[in-house]
């Protein structure tokens, strides 16, 4: 039965039969009424809530953007880097700001060698430095802890160079035979690709007299008659053409070396574990310099007249390798393979056991 059958029959028993339809109707009414009412009511009261809420949404501070709330550990960092065109991309981020967007300060130190940047590492005289793989693998078989945490070149045809003075007689590899070849260290990668070059040619690091000294000393001693060879780098190698200077007798970027990465940014992994914020920072910075080389090389010849000696009319022959973004295990495998062929290493080592664990 339903509320209007209850009602007429309690009604019924209490009023005459003429007033039964008008009272139901009149209940009926009231009962509408006030049903209208309270919802009236209850969308007023939602209402304000909703807009009380939106107020409040409206006056509260904006959340906080998506990415890393907190500063750099070290603002103020020391990179080591060798001046050549493996470390352009690094000085192509220091020109378009991307260290300074990072809230981060870099220092570059000028390094003869990677070498050179193993024990200023250990020292914390350098934060990061740019390392070859050969060098980074035989430091860490001595006892050393250090990783790599981005590649930073990879070799082209050209780009490193066994060459004479340009009046030498010496008109082959193995016409260098017991004479003075200058490299920039007595080990190392460009040193590991001479080793190859000489094989190739029926001699050893045994059948001539190395000679340690930076790139940019290079060229003088060889116009002073001082050695009969160097190993040169670009932009060296054609500043060195451009001059007359020099004459090219063997490509170390050939063979075994040919299209490998050669070098990257290292720090310790005591630094590494101390300074996650300022290495993220770092790798930001650096990875989007490398991006826009990438898509622009000349952005890397722009800046090599800023930290070497060459011109910039020169500067259009300079011949580039690549600045991949990513570390590539078959490179590192590929180089410590060569190491250890030649003796440089007492083991084959695991290259991820040389890259840094970082989220």
């Amino acid at each position: 039965m339903t509320w209007l059958g209850d009602e007429l029959g309690r009604i019924a028993d209490e009023m005459p039969q003429r007033d039964l339809g008008a009272a139901v109707l009149e209940r009926h009414q009231r009962r509408r009424r006030t049903l209208v009412a309270f919802a009236a009511a209850a969308t007023v009261v939602v209402t304000l809530l909703a807009a009380t809420i939106g107020a409040r949404t409206l006056l509260a501070e904006p959340r906080a953007a998506v990415g890393p709330t907190l500063p750099p550990e070290r603002p103020s960092i020391s990179v080591g880097v060798v001046p050549t065109v493996e470390s352009a991309v690094l000085h192509v981020a220091q020109r378009m700001g991307y260290f300074r967007e990072e809230g981060l300060s870099v220092r570059p130190v000028f390094l003869q060698s990677s070498a050179v940047g193993v024990p200023l590492l250990e020292l914390k005289r350098l934060d990061l430095a740019q390392l070859d793989y050969a060098t980074l693998f035989m430091a860490n078989e001595n006892g050393k802890d250090l990783k790599l945490v981005t590649a930073l070149h990879q070799s082209a045809p050209g780009t490193l160079a066994l060459v004479v003075n340009a009046t030498s007689k010496v008109r082959t590899v193995a016409g260098l035979k017991r004479k003075e070849i200058a490299v920039p260290g007595l080990r190392g990668l460009p040193t590991l690709a001479l080793t190859a070059v000489l094989k190739r040619a029926g001699l050893t690091l045994e059948d001539v007299l190395l000679i340690e000294t930076s790139y940019p000393e290079m060229l003088g001693g060889l116009k002073r008659g001082r050695y009969a060879a160097a190993l040169l780098a670009e932009p060296f190698i054609t500043v060195g053409r451009e001059g007359g200077q020099v004459r090219v007798v063997g490509d170390l970027t050939s063979g075994d070396l040919a299209n490998l990465q050669t070098s990257g940014m290292a720090a310790t992994e005591d630094w590494i574990r101390h300074n996650p914020r300022t290495l993220a920072a770092f790798q930001r910075a650096l990875g989007k310099a490398q991006r826009l080389v990438a898509a622009d090389p000349e952005r890397a010849r722009a800046v090599l007249p800023t930290y070497t000696k060459i011109s910039e009319k020169a500067v259009a022959n300079v011949t580039l390798g690549s600045y991949p973004d990513q570390l590539d295990p078959t490179h590192l495998t590929r180089i410590a393979v060569l190491a250890r062929a030649h003796g440089w290493l007492k083991r084959l080592p695991e290259p991820g056991e040389a890259v840094a664990k970082t989220e």
